[in-house]
């Protein structure tokens, strides 16, 4: 199968970054968030599908809430954050119930074209929204430049040099060892007590932040 520049950036971005994205997402990023766009890109991916580069999965999720900015902010220097109302918003965010919801993910063939990880399957099935969300907060950070999350190492790449340590969602940083100039977290529903450990490991560590 050829494959054009679009068709590389997804399966680097499924590869490298991200564990999995949705029909919807992909439709939006790659061809336009219109009818014709998720037509266009169910057709293209079933190809990929068949290639042997990407797995199609239909998941039960719930539908991700409005990303519009992250929830909190903070930089070394900033006041402490409020992180009892960081809480409720993001717990008050979800009002939909879980929904089939097809989704893509690299298989071993499709990453291994990129040095990648992906091995075809989800690991931890059950945390598939929270991984739909990560994707929502990368596919926003790449809408306002796209260049910086060239440097977005997510949780999976960080892993095996986190032992023992808080492993955020991704970060952006230089490599899996190198000190991230920033750390994203996408928040879910969590409780107030997660997102304090969560701001106090940033905190003493003097590592700027986004939770989502």
């Amino acid at each position: 199968m050829r494959l054009v520049a679009r068709d590389d950036d997804i399966l680097r971005t499924l590869a490298l970054r991200l564990r999995l994205l949705s029909l919807e997402q992909i439709a939006a990023v790659w061809w336009g968030p219109t009818e014709r766009g998720l037509v266009g890109a169910r057709g293209r991916l079933a190809a990929l599908v068949a290639a042997g580069l990407l797995r199609r999965l239909r998941l039960q999720l719930r539908p991700l809430p409005a990303l519009d900015g992250p929830t909190l902010a903070w930089r070394p220097g900033d006041p402490e954050p409020d992180c009892d109302a960081a809480s409720w918003r993001l717990q008050s965010r979800w009002k939909e119930s879980a929904r089939a919801t097809i989704v893509y993910i690299a298989t071993k063939h499709g990453s291994n074209q990129f040095g990648g990880r992906q091995r075809g399957a989800l690991r931890r099935a059950f945390q598939a929204t929270h991984d739909l969300g990560v994707s929502a907060v990368y596919l926003q950070l790449r809408a306002i430049n796209k260049e910086d999350v060239s440097d977005w190492i997510g949780e999976d790449l960080l892993a095996p040099h986190r032992r023992g340590e808080i492993l955020p969602d991704a970060v952006l940083a230089d490599g899996p060892q190198a000190r991230p100039r920033l750390v994203v977290e996408f928040g879910g529903a969590y409780a107030a007590e997660r997102v304090r450990r969560f701001h106090a490991y940033c905190r003493d560590e003097r590592l700027p932040y986004q939770l989502w």
